[in-house]
């Protein structure tokens, strides 16, 4: 009899614990899912402001405003899954502007995406976690109640009950009601009367523009029926068409990677290739073709000398995340160029796990760096704001890191955004490869011998095709280049340009190999 008496014992006393771990499940679960569908985040997305918040209708709904329609598209996520985003303010000067830049962003909506789909998996972790310690609360109260009660008072507790059942079943109904009231308070009573308006009926973009063709992506999105103000469904026609122009052009750039794929210099077994971009200003639409460029090469890092936007701002942050997202296989060593100074763009780098520069040596895949953000501050058609340092300054002091390295540690390569902030060091002789960007022209590479060492100035031309500080469009204003930089065993023995020209055509240049005795 031992037995069976001390499994019920052993029974009786699990029986709590395991009603503490369901009651603590089932208030987790339900906390954690009213916060959830409660919630939302105010964040840029592309040129605005803008609050996202979660749905379950499984599409992802563009509120624009009351001037333009409301849009949306399938989001193909598991239980139907949506989003909401409530586009707000911006800083854009006119609507036509507006809309022909957020058209040019969503033509490369990766990044933006990404960043929408880490807003909503962090809000989702929050109020998880959040479930989860109001569970512990409840289980923590119960458990201790349950405690204090003791075993005697709980068995007089459950005679009282089971002698006035009746009693106990007015109880329960009032309890219900007041259960049921105070679920109505919190969804608040519009939700239990009838709508005045008929719910959002919804139809094809391509019905509101039938004379517009329409790519893959834009044939799942919908309009809010009843939007059709001659003004509006003009702004939006010249959007679409913004829209194709930059697909189609960046489009037949990346299929034309394909056919020069052969005269690219591809890592060899030893080799490690550096994919080197400058002076993007915003225009995304280069990416996925740099990108792949760094494929057909089997590039590992990414090196990014700077200028990845137009003033810094946070509607530009649209930048980094495009970066971030096409090239998030690769190492990325980056420093800020004067177009991204005031500390945004910086910080949106570092968010991304870029090891950002700042005068220290850094070693990414066995290459030792060194180089820093530029100094000097310049806004969007402004002129210089000088920083903490000139450039001439910022040469000297880096100069002088470099130069202190101990002999068997050399710097491999520096990276700054204006070549004025590496003189010093090559004419000290102090690292193997010097690049930079700023000019918006290809300058080098130029070697010199100094005592015996060889050292390569570079500049990188811009990749985002820009003419001036601002570069997204759909078209090049001037010819887009990057450039792949090869390595063994942590010196630059090598170089070759990629470049994009006006027509779309893509000119592979010569392999350069660098003197012997760089790779010293």
């Amino acid at each position: 009899m031992s037995g069976p008496l001390l499994t019920r014992s052993r029974l009786r006393r699990a029986a709590p614990w395991a009603g503490l771990v369901v009651l603590w499940a089932v208030v987790s679960v339900a906390v954690g899912l009213l916060a959830f569908v409660n919630d939302s985040e105010r964040v840029t997305i592309g040129a605005h402001a803008a609050e996202v918040s979660p749905t379950f209708d499984g599409h992802a709904t563009l509120d624009l405003g009351a001037v333009l329609p409301r849009l949306r598209l399938k989001t193909d996520l598991p239980g139907k899954l949506g989003i909401n985003l409530d586009v707000q303010e911006t800083d854009a000067d006119n609507l036509t502007d507006l809309l022909n830049r957020d058209a040019l962003i969503a033509s490369q909506p990766d990044g933006e995406i990404a960043r929408i789909r880490r807003v909503v998996y962090d809000m989702a972790v929050d109020d998880a976690v959040a479930g989860a310690g109001s569970g512990l609360l409840v289980a923590v109260v119960v458990a201790t109640a349950w405690a204090m009660i003791g075993p005697r008072r709980r068995r007089e507790l459950f005679v009282a009950l089971h002698s006035s059942e009746r009693r106990v079943r007015h109880r329960a109904v009032v309890v219900l009601v007041a259960m049921l009231v105070t679920i109505a308070s919190i969804f608040g009573p519009g939700r239990m009367r009838a709508p005045e308006i008929e719910p959002t009926s919804w139809k094809p973009l391509a019905s509101l523009l039938p004379e517009v063709s329409f790519d893959e992506r834009l044939k799942d999105v919908e309009v809010a029926a009843g939007f059709s103000t001659t003004g509006g469904v003009g702004v939006i026609r010249t959007a679409v068409q913004t829209y194709e122009r930059s697909t189609q052009f960046y489009g037949q750039v990346l299929d034309r990677v394909a056919r020069v794929g052969g005269r690219i210099h591809q890592a060899a077994e030893g080799e490690t290739i550096a994919l080197l971009v400058s002076d993007r200003h915003d225009n995304i639409g280069m990416d996925p073709i740099a990108a792949e460029i760094g494929k057909v090469a089997g590039a590992k890092v990414l090196i990014d000398a700077g200028d990845d936007s137009s003033s810094g701002q946070t509607w530009e942050g649209f930048s980094i995340n495009s970066l971030a997202q096409h090239f998030k296989d690769y190492k990325v060593v980056a420093v800020a160029g004067n177009h991204d100074a005031g500390g945004y763009i910086e910080s949106e780098m570092r968010k991304h796990k870029f090891t950002v520069l700042d005068s220290k040596p850094e070693e990414v895949e066995g290459i030792r760096f060194l180089g820093d953000s530029d100094p000097t501050r310049t806004g969007l058609g402004s002129a210089d704001t000088p920083g903490d340092e000139t450039t001439a300054e910022q040469s000297v002091r880096l100069a002088d890191v470099a130069c202190g390295q101990p002999e068997d540690k050399p710097i491999s390569t520096m990276v700054v955004h204006d070549p004025a902030s590496y003189q010093d060091t090559a004419t000290r002789g102090c690292a193997s490869l010097l690049l930079s960007g700023h000019l918006h022209r290809q300058v080098g590479p130029d070697t010199k011998v100094l005592e015996g060492r060889a050292v390569t100035t570079y500049t990188n031309g811009t990749t985002g095709g820009a003419a001036y500080a601002f570069a997204l469009g759909y078209t090049l204003r001037r010819p887009g280049e990057v450039t792949l930089i090869t390595y063994v065993k942590g010196q630059p023995t090598g170089l070759q340009t990629v470049t994009v020209e006006l027509t779309g055509e893509i000119t592979v240049g010569t392999y350069r190999p660098l003197p012997p005795d760089t790779a010293r």
